[in-house]
């Protein structure tokens, strides 16, 4: 059994993201997993300052607001999955500060401590993905996360659905 984390970056609490994370979720739980959801629009979370104190002073952010819930629910998966729909070829902005303020986290544990595995959700009206693409590559690649797959589109319940289910 995995313990599965999901960031969902959507402001739209019934959209089509919504509908790709109830079947990932699904899925998931159907093969024994456990699942949490954040709703980070729901969240009060500051940009990262680049203050480069966390570098310094054992991976502790300076800011104290909702992203300590984050960081708790982080520690506590093994599967993170990322969810949005796409906002000017990208995740939206509500993931993109939860992502920057990994950072810390990232110092915390050193980088090669930082280990997860991943899976990616994502829908969008047009149907190029390539930025958003290389935005998941860095934990894919230059955090060398296992991935579990991606789901880019709207429509692609089945779809999410077999990937939650095939987490073991």
């Amino acid at each position: 059994m995995k313990k599965i984390l999901i960031l969902n970056g959507s402001p739209r609490k019934k959209g089509t993201t919504a509908s790709l994370i109830k079947a990932f979720t699904e899925g998931a739980e159907s093969a024994g997993n456990e699942v949490k959801e954040l709703y980070l629009p729901g969240m009060s979370i500051g940009g990262c300052l680049a203050c480069e104190a966390c570098s310094g002073n054992g991976g502790s952010c300076v800011q104290k607001d909702d992203m300590e819930r984050v960081n708790e629910a982080v520690e506590w998966s093994d599967v993170i999955v990322f969810a949005s729909p796409m906002y000017w070829g990208t995740v939206t902005g509500q993931l993109k500060i939860v992502v920057d303020r990994l950072y810390a986290m990232c110092n915390r544990l050193k980088w090669s401590g930082f280990k997860k595995e991943t899976a990616f959700l994502m829908t969008a009206r047009g149907n190029y993905y390539g930025q958003a693409l290389n935005f998941y590559g860095i934990f894919t690649n230059a955090l060398n996360w296992k991935d579990w797959g991606t789901v880019l589109g709207a429509g692609k319940e089945e779809e999410a659905r077999q990937i939650g289910a095939s987490i073991n």
